[in-house]
């Protein structure tokens, strides 16, 4: 936590926070999910915003100002509508700390405050960007509010590496079954609540869609009952990333239908894995544990179709 507990420190030391927004594109966007979750449950006043980086340049929200927070993401530093809402923001006075993992990038130098994180299947989870995002919104709660939980967040923080690590090991008879089952699949969707509904959008927008060509759809488990439960069928292709808090009762209405009438679907729950030990606050760290388990599964997908996670048809191939 040290590095954003100093950012925090140093902003707070300048100037009041009264709101935090998370900016970003596709995968990066939606790595600040459970950092905006976070907030938006446990703030009492602390207003947290979560927007696309192209919608946040043409729609800026007129409360960016001098006592805003920007977190912007771009992998590379060069995602062109991110560097640009970061220059947006900070000419509406607001305070901007840019996440990446390349440095000096566009995105390092725009921003008045840089989080290198990391990235790849070497990654310790607590050094990676949606660990940092929440990391700073922890301290930047705690600091301005209070939040009474801030140590048992830091301690499953802590503790989640190892979580991870071992179910990556455990998760393979499973990962290796579903990646076969769904290798010739057209369509996959993806389901989840709370914090983890953002790894089931990343999973279905950039796996599925972006790195595989299947098409998919991510369904907030909430929402399955009001329209999407109507495509359900025995075949249909579902991964549901389970809940380990107050939502889970969403999930597992969810599954007692799929159960009835379906008979793939592909359940991560992170209760199966050790999650417990983080306590109370594991479902704010549920989404991490799914973003990195998942990729078993997903490594193993691309073998079975022999379609590699880098292949891609337009991006970077194109202007866009």
């Amino acid at each position: 936590m040290e590095r954003a507990r100093e950012i925090v420190s140093s902003i707070l030391k300048e100037r009041t926070v009264d709101n935090i927004y998370f900016v970003g594109c596709g995968g990066s966007l939606v790595g600040f999910y459970p950092a905006k979750y976070f907030l938006t449950c446990e703030a009492k006043k602390l207003k947290a915003g979560y927007c696309n980086s192209n919608e946040f340049v043409y729609a800026t929200p007129k409360e960016i100002g001098e006592n805003s927070v920007v977190i912007l993401a771009s992998q590379r530093g060069d995602t062109a509508e991110t560097v640009e809402a970061c220059k947006v923001a900070n000419a509406r006075g607001a305070v901007t700390i840019g996440l990446t993992f390349k440095v000096p990038s566009p995105l390092s130098e725009a921003a008045q405050h840089v989080v290198l994180y990391e990235f790849g299947e070497e990654s310790v989870v607590g050094n990676q960007k949606s660990s940092y995002a929440l990391k700073l919104a922890a301290e930047f709660l705690n600091q301005i509010e209070g939040y009474e939980d801030y140590d048992k967040l830091v301690d499953g923080l802590d503790k989640l590496h190892g979580i991870v690590e071992k179910a990556k090991t455990e998760i393979i008879p499973y990962a290796i079954k579903y990646a076969w089952e769904f290798k010739d699949d057209s369509v996959i969707y993806t389901m989840g609540s709370g914090a983890s509904w953002g790894s089931a959008h990343q999973e279905s927008i950039c796996i599925f869609m972006e790195m595989q060509w299947i098409n998919s759809s991510a369904i907030h488990s909430g929402d399955y009952f009001h329209g999407p439960f109507e495509i359900t069928e025995k075949d249909t292709a579902f991964v549901l990333m389970k809940s380990t808090g107050r939502t889970r009762y969403l999930d597992d209405r969810a599954i007692a239908f799929l159960e009835k009438f379906n008979d793939r679907c592909m359940i991560i729950d992170p209760k199966d894995y050790g999650m417990d030990a983080v306590g109370s606050v594991s479902e704010y760290l549920d989404p991490l544990f799914h973003t990195n388990v998942i990729r078993v599964y997903n490594n193993l997908l691309a073998d079975a179709r022999n379609h590699p996670l880098s292949v891609r048809r337009y991006m970077w191939k194109f202007k866009y």
